[in-house]
């Protein structure tokens, strides 16, 4: 009668170790030279144990592999602050750094016209921002720091009404 031993030691001779090597039960039975007494009821429990696994079938002939499984997933440890330090490096290259209020401020002294009046749009374009960057950025700070005045293209809708134009509340 054949061992487990046995058949594990010359799925090992066979395929070396690698899993993307295939054999069969024949050619474990010219390895070992004994008869096919066994073998089956052997390698069945081998899948079952999750050693081996079934690759694939050509008529009547089964090929098997060896499982993955035995193998341990390598864990790659990154240094995140260096990761994030590059990308924040890599964003500021391409999009320029983000805008602050201190940014909006400045460029509403710049743009507001003598009674203090700037439209959000001359702001956006300024800052070189989307309406949507812009908005999701400045639109509390806008409703706490400057009076909203009805008019514009673009801006802040409160009740159906655009507010487009601001100034600076004193």
């Amino acid at each position: 009668m054949i061992s487990k031993d046995e058949v594990l030691n010359a799925i090992m001779k066979i395929t070396g170790g690698d899993s993307s090597k295939e054999f069969t039960k024949n050619k474990i039975l010219e390895i070992i030279g004994k008869s096919k007494k066994g073998v089956d009821q052997i390698l069945d429990d081998l899948i079952k144990e999750g050693k081996i696994r079934l690759s694939r079938t050509a008529g009547r002939a089964k090929y098997y592999v060896l499982s993955n499984r035995e193998q341990e997933p390598r864990k790659i440890e990154y240094n995140t602050d260096i990761i994030k330090n590059a990308l924040r490096e890599v964003l500021e290259e391409f999009f320029g750094k983000p805008k602050t209020y201190d940014d909006l401020d400045k460029v509403y002294e710049i743009v507001k016209d003598d009674l203090g009046y700037a439209t959000i749009k001359d702001l956006r374009e300024q800052l070189g921002m989307t309406l949507e960057q812009f908005m999701g950025k400045f639109r509390d700070y806008i409703l706490k720091n400057y009076e909203l005045i009805s008019g514009g293209k673009e801006g802040i809708v409160i009740k159906g009404v655009m507010y487009g134009i601001i100034r600076k509340k004193v």
